[in-house]
């Protein structure tokens, strides 16, 4: 492989990068970044692999040294991949607030389910919290064997031991039954060495916005190095080994240059549309066989990286707390309740604050007066404290702000949903008709027609009584309006046309509006 695992020198700063202040930009530490810790396979196509390995020799301190990663997890289970990374860098968005407010990060980090699927752009269906869980399992029981692979920055050494990422996982809160109405939080506590290091500032900053906007797994396994790459090279032309990327990532390599552009083509591109790459190139490699990409930097990458050089986050709890929007709700919600302003601030910054929105509206109708006037609790401040501190679950059966909105929100989507499936119908109805009056214009020009709408009237009139009562009511043009329904219903019924349901699966979606 292309990638080195050496101590970091003075000369080497892109492992103590100071990370600017921006909403956007979060902390990735180095050494899952370097060994490849998350792999860029589509589970979605493959089962996940269990057991993998990665092995180099290095120069590191003048001497060739062969270092070794090795990865392992349950059957169940299976290694991360590239989905387990998208939450991670979600998780570490919280993590990098939770720095920001406090001046360091600590064990455990809470966070709310719903949180976590808003930074990531998911839904709250029940499959996605399950795919929570199942990420946090997953990153708890994965182990890594290090031999003199992984950096510990605090102390300055290589580990040679196994170690995890996840110390603990576990998620608290309540569901119904049928797991709706779901107010899931987590928590999560971290190993030491991964505290350590994030906490040192052993850490990459990537822009989740940008990440947000890639759709391929291998295009977002390459993204996070561009940062370390071009940091290198200072911004000049980056080459990387076919082959060696490949293994990186755990990919499949190709050995023909065309199947290698159609297979890791798209990914790359990608990036170029992120503005992360301005152009790259597939060349022949000169001192070995195989093939190796050529990658110059896009716009945007070099922006985040000179952003990364000007600005720095705070590094001290003493400084002034930039509060979120919701932070800021929150607090207002509790000085409203009578909550203390210096109670109220810990309150936030501990806690998530829309999962404290919802334990305040709870607690609030459990104080309201009684038939007297007398409330029933004595301080409804010190009521509120104790269910925030507590992290008193609310009960599903309660209707909070927050969960009115996401219903309406749920009600406008089935409306949109209903209104389609009318049109459909509508559309179906109309492709009907038109192959109907197709059909009888066909079999039936001028006068002929008006001779077959006739011959229905005198018919009917012969074998139909109630049909030959109504005749003598209607007008002559509204015996042939009769007439001609009658006559669009056995042509229909000759044609044979396919019912709705057959019709729609065989109409592709893009054809329907």
């Amino acid at each position: 492989m292309s990638r080195r695992f050496n101590k970091p020198a003075k000369s080497q700063t892109m492992a103590l990068l100071p990370l600017p202040v921006d909403v956007d930009l979060v902390r990735f530490e180095t050494n899952l970044l370097q060994i490849g810790f998350f792999s860029a396979q589509d589970t979605r196509k493959k089962k996940r692999d269990t057991l993998r390995r990665l092995e180099q020799t290095i120069t590191r301190d003048g001497q060739r040294i062969r270092v070794t990663a090795e990865f392992r997890s349950s059957e169940m289970l299976g290694l991360p991949s590239t989905a387990d990374r998208d939450k991670f860098l979600a998780l570490m968005k919280i993590v990098s607030e939770q720095r920001a407010r406090q001046g360091t990060i600590q064990n455990p980090i809470r966070f709310s389910g719903y949180r976590l699927l808003r930074e990531l752009g998911h839904s709250d269906a029940g499959q996605n919290y399950d795919e929570i869980s199942n990420w946090g399992r997953r990153m708890a029981d994965t182990t890594i064997t290090s031999e003199r692979v992984v950096y510990f920055s605090a102390r300055k050494r290589y580990s040679d031991k196994t170690i995890h990422v996840f110390r603990s996982f576990q998620r608290i809160g309540e569901s119904n039954l049928d797991n709706t109405d779901r107010t899931e939080a987590y928590e999560v506590e971290l190993e030491d060495w991964l505290l350590e290091n994030l906490n040192h500032g052993y850490v990459v900053p990537e822009d989740f916005s940008a990440y947000k906007m890639l759709t391929r797994p291998t295009a977002k396994g390459i993204f996070g190095n561009l940062h370390m790459w071009f940091h290198a090279s200072q911004g000049r032309q980056v080459e990387k080994d076919y082959t060696e990327l490949c293994n990186y990532l755990n990919v499949k390599a190709y050995p023909h240059a065309s199947k290698i552009r159609e297979t890791m083509g798209p990914s790359l591109d990608e990036l170029v549309k992120v503005r992360y790459l301005s152009s790259w190139e597939l060349e022949r490699m000169t001192t070995k066989p195989g093939f190796k990409f050529v990658l110059l930097p896009g716009e945007e990458l070099l922006r985040v990286i000179a952003i990364s050089h000007r600005k720095q986050l705070p590094d001290k709890s003493g400084n002034p707390l930039e509060l979120s929007k919701a932070q800021q709700t929150a607090i207002d919600a509790l000085l409203e309740h009578g909550v203390l302003p210096a109670k109220a601030k810990v309150l936030v910054t501990q806690q998530d604050p829309e999962l404290i929105i919802d334990q305040i509206e709870y607690a609030s109708s459990q104080v309201v007066p009684d038939s007297r006037g007398r409330k029933k609790i004595g301080n409804p401040a010190g009521f509120i404290i104790y269910n925030i501190e507590q992290r008193v679950p609310v009960p599903s059966s309660f209707m909070t702000s927050r969960k009115s909105r996401e219903l309406a929100v749920r009600q406008e989507e089935q409306r949109e949903k209903e209104n389609k499936e009318i049109q459909k119908e509508f559309r179906y109805v109309e492709w009907t008709e038109n192959l109907v009056n197709a059909e009888i214009n066909a079999r039936y020009q001028g006068e002929d027609l008006t001779k077959k709408l006739r011959e229905i009237i005198s018919q009917r009139q012969r074998s139909d009584s109630q049909f030959k009562t109504l005749s003598g009511r209607y007008s002559k043009t509204q015996l042939e309006s009769l007439a001609m329904g009658l006559l669009r219903k056995d042509v229909k019924n000759e044609m044979s046309l396919p019912n709705y349901e057959e019709w729609y699966e065989r109409t592709k979606q893009g054809e329907l509006f």
